[in-house]
């Protein structure tokens, strides 16, 4: 149902005739509609063993940064 949801609304998304409207519903989209859907990710993330879970966990992808290190040999990304 939530894959189901999101291509919908997606799709409604592209079909919008003007820019205010796909605003309006990319807002929704991102603010509603996608709370809906992490919550049917968590569950299945609680139930799946993480040695099996081959997606980043929510976790992961929140402190991403915290994770990637480069080491003394790597150059910054960006100007000191």
């Amino acid at each position: 149902k939530a894959v189901v949801t999101l291509k919908e609304a997606l799709a409604e998304i592209h079909n919008a005739e003007d820019s205010y409207t796909k605003a309006q519903l990319s807002r929704v989209l991102r603010l509603e509609t996608m709370i809906d859907i992490r919550g049917v990710c968590d569950a299945a993330e609680e139930v799946v063993p993480a040695n099996l879970w081959t997606l980043a966990t929510y976790k992961e992808l929140l402190f991403l940064d915290q994770h990637t290190s480069t080491g003394p040999e790597d150059p910054p990304f960006y100007d000191e």
